[in-house]
C-alpha cells in the first residue's frame, strides 16, 4: 500500500496528523508530489519529514525557494512566505535536498507530477478544464496509464472521457482501471474545496481511498499570525478550506 500526498505548505500540525493517520494503515512508501514549502509557519520541519519519504518532488514553491527568482511570481503573500523561509535555513543538508529533488516520477504504470503531465511544475489542472478538450488530450498523451497531481488542492479524479469526480461523487474511494485516469491527492496543508481537514490518498493495488484527516488548525493559526512576515490571511483561509 502506498499514500501519496501533496502540497504541505509548512502546516506542520497537518503532516503530523496525516503520518499519523498513515501509520494506522500498512502503507509501505510515502510519495510526496510537492509544495512542501511556502504559506505556512514550520517549513524545516515540514522539510525534514519528507527526506525519508519515497519520493519528494520538487513544487512550484520548491523551484522559487531554490532559484529566489520572487520577482512578479504568484501570490504576494505566497512570494513574502518564501523570502521569509529563506532566512531560517542554515542547514546546507537542507539547501542540499532542495537541489535534487525531482520535477516527475515514473513508477510502472504510474507517474507522480507536481502540477501536470505537460508541465510537472506549474501547470493547473482545474476540475472545470474537462471543457477544455485540447488541454487535456495534450495532458493524458503524455501518460501511460495512471498519473498522481497535486497543485490545485482540489482533489478529484479526471477520465480520459472528459469528466472531474469529485471524492464525494465516488464515495471517497475508486478503483482504477484499464483506462487513463489523472488523479488530484488534494492538499495537506492547505485544502481548497471547502473542507477544511488535511487531504491525502491510499493506494492499495489499484484501489484509491481519499483520507479526509483532522487536525488543530486554531494551532497552526496562531503560529502563522505570531509570525509578522506571514499574512494573516495564509491563517483564516486554513479555517474555511479555500
Amino acid at each position: 500500500m502506498w499514500a501519496v500526498l501533496s502540497d504541505i505548505h509548512a502546516n506542520l500540525e497537518a503532516l503530523d496528523a496525516v503520518l499519523d493517520d498513515i501509520a494506522k494503515h500498512p502503507v509501505t512508501r510515502i510519495f510526496c508530489l510537492g509544495d512542501v514549502l511556502g504559506c505556512g509557519p514550520n517549513p524545516i520541519e515540514c522539510l525534514e519529514r519528507t527526506r525519508s519519504f519515497e519520493v519528494t518532488l520538487r513544487g512550484n514553491f520548491e523551484e522559487a525557494f531554490r532559484t529566489q527568482a520572487f520577482e512578479g511570481w504568484g501570490a504576494r503573500h505566497s512570494a513574502e512566505s518564501l523570502v521569509w523561509s529563506r532566512t531560517l535555513f542554515s542547514d546546507n543538508t537542507s539547501l542540499e535536498f532542495l537541489t535534487v529533488m525531482q520535477s516527475s516520477y515514473r513508477r510502472g504504470d504510474f507517474l507522480f507530477v507536481h502540477g501536470s503531465p505537460r508541465n510537472p511544475l506549474n501547470e493547473y489542472l482545474f476540475p472545470e478544464d474537462v471543457y477544455n478538450q485540447k488541454k487535456m488530450d495534450a495532458n493524458f498523451a503524455l501518460i501511460d496509464r495512471y498519473c498522481f497531481a497535486g497543485h490545485t488542492h482540489v482533489p478529484g479524479i479526471f477520465t480520459d472521457g472528459l469528466q472531474f469526480l469529485s471524492p464525494d461523487e465516488c464515495g471517497g474511494s475508486y478503483r482504477l482501471g484499464e483506462r487513463k485516469r489523472i488523479v488530484n491527492v488534494g492538499s495537506v496543508g492547505q485544502p481548497r474545496d471547502g473542507d477544511w481537514r488535511a487531504c491525502y490518498v491510499l493506494v492499495d493495488g489499484l484501489n484509491l481511498t481519499f483520507r479526509r484527516v483532522e487536525y488543530d488548525v486554531d494551532a497552526t493559526v496562531r503560529k502563522i499570525y505570531d509570525i509578522p512576515e506571514l499574512t494573516n490571511f495564509l491563517g483564516d483561509r486554513l479555517r474555511e478550506g479555500r
